[in-house]
């Protein structure tokens, strides 16, 4: 256990980064791309976008810190919120806010960043039951990290199908 609490810091430059390539992934996304539903199955842009954000604010403000998701006082910039179950169907038929989505993300992220400044290394190895899952902290962190950078690339996957640049670089 490091006094400095490493890993913490680590893990949050982590999270700043996914935050980071997901906002870029979503440059130029008109309410049109986002609200589109390709053929197939998959959710739209919006949707995959919501998917993210919500997921995190419900884990870090509702689960972990105990309170209210920002979601519940604040427009998160959809028509529905996601359902707590499989939510294909949600995907495909949210209506979507590109602006006020993205202005609900970043009072997440800054809420999600302002928590785990108040974590240390050890904070990291305590359980937490979740109703999907019991894992440390720290792993709850790395699935944060790991459903941004997913979502992303099936966002960009999207905006390429609809004829616009997917990733930011």
């Amino acid at each position: 256990m490091s006094e400095r609490n490493d890993v913490v810091a680590t893990l949050r430059a982590h999270l700043k980064g996914a935050h980071e390539w997901l906002e870029g992934t979503l440059e130029g996304v008109t309410n049109e791309m986002a609200n589109s539903a390709p053929k197939g199955v998959v959710a739209t842009i919006g949707a995959q976008y919501a998917h993210v954000v919500t997921f995190e604010d419900y884990f870090f403000n509702g689960l972990l810190k105990g309170g209210a998701p920002i979601m519940m006082s604040e427009n998160a910039g959809v028509s529905s919120p996601p359902p707590m179950g499989p939510w294909s169907d949600w995907g495909r038929s949210v209506k979507v806010s590109t602006d006020d989505q993205r202005a609900y993300a970043q009072k997440v992220y800054a809420a999600t960043d302002a928590y785990l400044a108040t974590l240390t290394d050890a904070d990291l190895s305590r359980e937490f039951e979740a109703p999907f899952a019991k894992l440390p902290i720290g792993e709850f962190v790395r699935v944060i990290i790991l459903n941004a950078h997913v979502h992303a690339g099936e966002i960009s996957c999207l905006k390429g199908l609809q004829g616009e640049k997917g990733y930011p670089i």
